[in-house]
This record gives C-alpha cells, sequence and structure tokens, in this order.
C-alpha cells in the first residue's frame, strides 16, 4: 500500500458547510445560502446558515457523513443594521431623484 491509498479523509467544518449547502440546494433553496455558525457536539456537526430570510440548522454525523436533521425556521427580526430593510427606501429615494433630474432638465421643475 502507498500513502495515497491510506490516505485517511478528514471529515471538518468546511466539509460539513459544503455538504449542508448541497443539501439545502436539493431542498430547492438555491439563492442567498451563507453559513453563520458551525460547531461540533459529540461527533455532530452543527451547521448554521442564513437563507431567503430564514435561518436553518442542519445537522451531519461526523462518521457517516448523513444529514440527521434539519430545520428552517422564518427568521427573527435583528435590531442591528440590516442592508435589507434599507432597499426599498432606498430604492424610492434613487426614483425621486432620477424623476426629479429629468424634470429639471426638461424645465418643469
Amino acid at each position: 500500500m502507498t500513502a495515497a491509498t491510506t490516505e485517511v479523509s478528514r471529515f471538518n467544518a468546511e466539509n460539513a458547510t459544503s455538504l449542508a449547502t448541497d443539501f439545502l440546494k436539493r431542498l430547492g433553496y438555491k439563492k442567498g445560502l451563507r453559513a453563520t455558525k458551525v460547531s461540533l457536539a459529540e461527533e455532530i456537526y452543527v451547521v448554521e446558515m442564513v437563507l431567503e430570510g430564514r435561518t436553518a440548522k442542519v445537522n451531519i454525523d461526523f462518521n457517516t457523513k448523513e444529514v440527521k436533521e434539519y430545520e428552517i425556521q422564518e427568521a427573527e427580526e435583528n435590531s442591528g443594521f440590516s442592508l435589507d430593510k434599507w432597499k426599498r427606501p432606498l430604492l424610492l429615494v434613487a426614483v425621486i431623484g432620477a424623476v426629479i433630474v429629468v424634470l429639471k432638465l426638461v424645465n418643469l421643475f
């Protein structure tokens, strides 16, 4: 046997995140997947992800690399800064600004 054939596969947080992402994509969550936390507790990787306004928690067995459990919940409102809650007002300001510029060019404002 060579060193290449006896190489032990390592399952780490990066592999667990990739497996959880692939699993959620197969469930239909293709956009906006972002890992927020990965932890190992008693041979179970717990991968927490944000997806499309929801949070997902995927439990993956360290030894078998199987998804043992998953949970998807609506995201809780966060009092901190969030770009999503500013998108609509910024779009409104941009549209109003564009209308004013057009009206000034036509000499109506």
